[in-house]
């Protein structure tokens, strides 16, 4: 797979059966692995067998065969997180491809060589690999990936930051850096184009080691992701790499064939390809953009109707039972901030925070507590009730039926004080928290922005 090939080469062993294992596993990772990316698996996943199946064989190879004693949380987010599940899920792809690609080359034996399905799964791979990297370009695009800062951002020392929240701050500091990104990453389009597929592959190479990087450097959740993209780009530079190493390092003049496609005799077989194509490629591109439009403008208006309430809010009052916490105490909560584009919480002393939502339309305060918690919470509803739109939907309500979370309802005293009334399992809770008065061109950051002059360093 290193060097050209050509329709009649005959492929050795050592070519063969890597082939299989390669071709098994990719399909197998695009299928059951990533539909959370892509608009046409993503039905399958929701409306179709693929959760179940998923979920039913994720579980008995990590109950029953690797005895794991703690709740295995389904990736439904769709954040390609390194869960538990995921690396499962890795594992029975990776056993079901070493077995397939055992029964395949024992009743494929006298087959010469692989090179239509080499082309068929260089074709998978390059729409699998340029769609998905778009995506990414427009998580940049409309700013939905790295949100603007926000209070909870910009009030937060950077030594409790964790190392992915320093990482978001950095890439949700500038726009301008959003639309590099995603510009590098769109370069993926290239391998669309059978011609254009060696430039697209090097780029996507290079776009996806800095995510690497990343991800590896700031221990951010998507680690092994990245990593198979990077060698589904890597397979498909293999093909040209001798050449392009010969050009680079010894002058030679070299030329790279485009992947040769099947001939199609029927003049209506070769209509139905080109059409087929356009669709696919512009149903993606249109129901993408579309989807990115629409989760901005849905953000926008959630954002605007918070409006009255947005702000850190300091905690100057809170009653448990008719007893009031002291500061010191570890359940009293520090601060609240409300309206944030990267997370709404409740921050307690030291370093510990809670995650919450805001209905204003209800006037109500959803307190979910830790974030590692209440994925394990949902989990466990899930398995209860099923993966189904009703369970999301029913999602709060029924984990406060179950006091796993609380509801609290609020209202204003005044344009800045926040009067909260609710229960945290058993007990009646009464806060009052009072508005800071600043806004998010007050601090340093935000207001010092590019200069084309610089006398000093502004390092302080």
């Amino acid at each position: 797979m290193g060097k050209k090939l050509n329709p009649y080469s005959t492929w050795r062993h050592y070519q063969k059966i890597p082939f299989r294992f390669v071709a098994l596993f990719f399909v197998l990772f695009i299928i059951f692995m990533d539909w959370s990316v892509n608009p046409i698996l993503s039905k399958l996943y929701y409306y179709g067998p693929l959760s179940t199946l998923l979920d039913s064989v994720v579980s008995w190879i990590g109950k029953d065969l690797f005895q794991i004693p703690y709740v295995i949380i389904s990736p439904y987010d769709g954040e390609h997180n390194d869960r538990t599940y995921v690396y499962l899920l890795y594992f029975a792809i990776a056993v079901t491809a070493a077995a397939g690609t055992i029964i395949w080359s024992l009743l494929d034996r006298k087959r010469q060589n692989y090179e239509v399905l080499y082309y068929w799964l260089t074709a998978i791979i390059r729409y699998y690999l340029a769609f998905t990297m778009f995506l990414f370009a427009l998580y940049k695009f409309f700013k939905i990936q790295f949100p603007d800062l926000g209070f909870y951002t910009l009030t937060e020392q950077v030594g409790d930051m964790s190392p992915m929240h320093l990482a978001w701050a950095f890439f949700g500091y500038s726009y301008e850096y959003n639309v590099f990104m995603g510009m590098v990453e769109s370069a993926a389009l290239l391998l669309l184009f059978r011609r254009t597929t060696a430039l697209g592959a090097i780029l996507t190479l290079v776009t996806l080691a800095n995510v690497m990087a990343v991800n590896y450097s700031y221990d951010v959740h998507a680690k092994i992701y990245p990593t198979i993209l990077f060698i589904m780009a890597l397979f498909l530079f293999l093909r040209d790499a001798k050449n392009i190493i010969q050009f680079f390092f010894t002058g030679q003049a070299i030329a790279l064939p485009v992947i040769k496609a099947p001939i199609f005799q029927k003049r209506w077989m070769r209509i139905s390809k080109s059409v087929l194509k356009i669709l696919v490629i512009g149903y993606f591109l249109m129901v993408s953009v579309k989807d990115n439009s629409g989760y901005q403008k849905l953000s926008e208006e959630s954002l605007k109707a918070k409006s009255e309430y947005s702000g850190l809010y300091e905690v100057e009052s809170f009653v448990v039972n008719k007893d009031t916490l002291s500061l010191g105490d570890p359940l009293r909560w520090h601060q609240l901030i409300i309206g944030d584009r990267i997370l709404e919480a409740v921050r307690f002393r030291k370093d510990s925070v809670a995650l919450i939502h805001v209905p204003v339309d209800k006037q109500e305060l959803i307190l979910y507590g830790d974030p590692a918690d209440l994925s394990e919470k949902k989990q466990e509803v899930y398995n209860e009730k099923g993966l189904s739109d009703d369970t999301w939907m029913k999602m709060d309500s029924l984990l406060i039926a179950q006091q796993k979370i609380s509801r609290f309802h609020f209202k204003m005293s005044d344009s800045n004080t926040l009067m909260l009334k609710g229960t945290i399992k058993k007990d009646s809770v009464h806060i009052i928290a009072r508005r800071r008065l600043m806004e998010l061109n007050d601090f340093r950051l935000m207001k010092s922005r590019f200069h084309w002059i610089n006398e000093v360093s502004y390092f302080y």
